[in-house]
């Protein structure tokens, strides 16, 4: 009779024991903000939670193809007949240890290739490979050259001159080396090419 009655104490003890603990948890798990809670805990419907990583949706990239430029109404590029002296109003001239590239400006002549390498008084030889208009004061031209002995074995660029202004308003160096220089016009687009990447120049205007 005494070890029931011991028995039923203790499970009473335990009993109420874990309900004080039940309640104690309760009293020091709420809140009001979550500075109230412990840690990294934060304040959740007057509970101290976990805080529930979010996962940030996954952005989508989407590669967006540059679209070219308009071209202004009936503009297009017109090919120029093209000699070993003369491209419209450009002409080459043979001096000591360089050729120029003469423009008949209003303030007299001038060497267009000053405007396009660095050393324009070494530059060997320089062929004018292509020629175009784009409009009535708009001219773009494909010119190699050896640069003194430099180049690998050509050079070649391309640049946009204006008329109206008289002055180069745009230059790039075509990638390769190779002496073959295949070019491509079509509406406002030209394309110029050697064994690289090709140059592209929109609306007589090389950038």
């Amino acid at each position: 009779m005494k070890r029931l009655l011991a028995c039923t104490l203790l499970t009473l003890a335990v009993v109420g024991y874990a309900k004080a603990d039940q309640s104690t948890f309760e009293e020091t798990n709420s809140c009001s903000e979550d500075i109230d809670c412990q840690g990294d805990f934060i304040c959740k419907n007057g509970q101290c939670d976990s805080p529930q990583l979010q996962r940030s949706p996954v952005a989508k990239t989407t590669a967006k193809t540059q679209a070219a430029p308009p071209a202004p109404p009936g503009v297009a590029y017109q090919p120029l007949p093209v000699n070993t002296e003369r491209a419209g109003p450009f002409t080459t001239q043979t001096e000591a240890m360089a050729t120029a590239l003469n423009y008949q400006s209003r303030a007299g002549v001038m060497n267009v290739m000053e405007s396009v390498v660095e050393q324009a008084e070494y530059t060997g030889y320089v062929t004018i490979e292509k020629a175009y208009t784009f409009g009535p004061s708009k001219y773009v031209l494909v010119v190699s050259t050896g640069e003194g002995g430099n180049a690998c074995p050509a050079s070649t660029y391309v640049f946009s001159f204006d008329t109206q202004a008289e002055r180069v308003d745009g230059k790039r160096e075509v990638e390769g080396c190779s002496e073959l220089v295949e070019a491509m016009a079509e509406g406002n687009k030209l394309m110029v090419k050697k064994e690289g990447a090709a140059t592209v120049v929109y609306n007589g205007m090389v950038e």
